[in-house]
């Protein structure tokens, strides 16, 4: 059985005692925690969930994409990760990517300085990202008279 199958059974004995999740959590041993991580799995699309199961990618990796709300973005997750043999710590890093160049998207809405900010606060998780896979890296702003200057250093690995 795989993790969408127990999803589904969780899902079907929520539905056919009517008991909340707490209460299956009880029934069957575990947390309620557990029980919401599995039934969140079925947030997916039936494809997402073939390309899942077809990827071979553990539970953790899956509930790491459910933070996408785009199958082809989900998808396309999916290939790097299985490309490149992704970690959960890796895949985590990967849907940040995705969920920051989405907000990149929308910038051009706000005004000129809110963009700015926004861009900014970009960059900080991004750095924030890397130093939480063990990638030393800093970043530093720096003022020239009306001009502001970002620098991102990376430490470099050999």
């Amino acid at each position: 059985m795989n993790m969408f199958d127990e999803a589904r059974t969780i899902s079907g004995m929520i539905k056919m005692c009517n008991m909340t999740q707490g209460e299956i959590a009880k029934k069957l041993g575990v947390s309620q925690s557990y029980v919401g991580n599995k039934v969140r799995l079925l947030n997916f699309s039936e494809r997402v969930q073939r390309l899942i199961i077809a990827a071979n990618l553990s539970e953790r990796h899956a509930r790491t994409l459910l933070r996408l709300d785009d199958d082809e973005l989900i998808c396309e997750c999916i290939e790097k990760i299985t490309a490149g043999k992704l970690t959960v710590a890796e895949c985590e890093a990967l849907v940040d990517v995705y969920k920051e160049s989405k907000i990149a998207k929308h910038l051009g809405v706000a005004p000129k300085r809110e963009r700015v900010e926004r861009f900014e606060d970009f960059l900080k998780q991004a750095v924030e990202s890397m130093c939480s896979l063990g990638i030393n890296a800093t970043r530093m702003t720096e003022y020239y008279g009306n001009k502001k200057y970002i620098t991102i250093s990376i430490e470099e690995y050999i």
